[in-house]
């Protein structure tokens, strides 16, 4: 079953700390920055059903101006870098002045309706907890039923004690990403010192 798996960078960051990061913030905290291996958790996530064949990793994030936040400007450009030499597909939006992504959603949707119009995958994982992904599953759903074609689509997301919410992608089958599969899937650099 080939599979797409489409990477939402900050909610997975963001989930990953709320979920882990010890309380008071210590920096030294692997969940306190995004230290996980993007290939890696593709392939795990993918090898949770054996029939899956991981066929095309997909990741979007916003990333500051260095004007903004010159840290994490470094940051994001040296991690997408990586990854685009690793074959990663990547999409970076930007970050305006209030912190807010500019276009990543959008894009990280309309690549799943153009995958799904174009027939190139039978599973989706969608690696985010957010809701407005919704509408674009089921239009895929549509696409996918007027094609003749049924597909499975799951949304995973990181649990742990300081969750606020276990809920996924409306439209999807929900799968928590724990700890111990986290860490098995962090990246051993670190983006932050260059």
């Amino acid at each position: 079953m080939r599979t797409i798996v489409l990477i939402d960078g900050q909610n997975l960051y963001h989930l990953a700390r709320i979920a882990w990061a010890p309380v008071p913030a210590d920096p030294s905290s692997p969940y306190s920055w995004p230290s996980y291996d993007v290939k890696a958790l593709a392939a795990r996530l993918t090898v949770r059903l054996p029939q899956r064949s991981l066929d095309e990793i997909r990741f979007y994030t916003g990333v500051p101006a260095a004007s903004v936040d010159r840290f994490w400007h470094s940051f994001w450009t040296n991690k997408c870098r990586h990854l685009r030499n690793q074959g990663v597909h990547v999409y970076t939006g930007r970050v305006n002045s209030a912190r807010q992504e500019k276009g990543v959603d959008v894009s990280l949707a309309l690549d799943l309706i153009q995958a799904t119009h174009e027939q190139r995958y039978d599973a989706a994982i969608i690696v985010s907890q957010d809701a407005d992904f919704g509408p674009a599953v089921r239009l895929a759903k549509k696409i996918a039923h007027s094609q003749g074609r049924h597909l499975q689509f799951e949304s995973a997301f990181p649990v742990g004690a300081g969750s606020t919410s276990k809920r996924g992608v409306p439209g999807t089958t929900w799968t928590s990403i724990d700890k111990a599969t986290y860490d098995a899937c962090r990246d051993p650099r670190d983006y932050r010192r260059r």
